[in-house]
């Protein structure tokens, strides 16, 4: 809410800073999203009640958004990945990527800027299954091109980012 009258109080709400606590609980718990209260407690030396508040705190701003696990894709018979970069027609981009969230192969989609209108990152167990993928996807009917890449060797796969060790930024 914008004041009319300069003698108005400003009624917006100042995000707060994430203080050190909250970077360090994040950073255990990215690492492994599986640490106990009390495994936090004994590399913070703090109270598992302080743990527990500052968490749920952090959960209800959403910036713990939720809770995940790391798979082997290999193991499990993922050998191909691919980044599939897909044309769409302007007007229906939305629907065509709300459409692929649908596709089990599909592991991530980005909606970009660009000749391409969108990335995916995807999996698949045999080269069939990618051929067939991709046929699939350019014969959407708004789809006007797609380019693709298999991935040859993965350095970094992860969601984490690294906070500053400060805290310089408002969340």
């Amino acid at each position: 809410m914008v004041p009319t009258n300069p003698n108005q109080k400003k009624n917006v709400k100042k995000e707060k800073l994430l203080d050190k606590i909250d970077r360090n609980i994040i950073r255990i718990l990215q690492k492994n999203a599986k640490t106990s209260y009390r495994e936090i407690q004994e590399k913070l030396g703090i109270s598992i009640g302080t743990i527990h508040n500052r968490i749920t705190k952090l959960e209800e701003s959403q910036i713990i958004e939720g809770y995940t696990i790391n798979l082997n894709n290999i193991k499990l018979g993922y050998k191909f990945t691919f980044l599939i970069r897909v044309q769409i027609d302007g007007k229906h981009t939305s629907e065509i990527l709300e459409g692929f969230k649908e596709k089990p192969e599909v592991c991530s989609i980005f909606h970009t800027t660009g000749e391409q209108s969108a990335a995916l990152i995807c999996r698949f167990k045999e080269p069939e299954n990618v051929h067939d993928f991709i046929r699939s996807i350019n014969e959407e009917q708004w789809v006007t091109k797609t380019t693709s890449n298999m991935v040859l060797k993965e350095y970094k796969n992860t969601s984490s980012i690294k906070l500053p060790k400060e805290p310089t930024e408002e969340v």
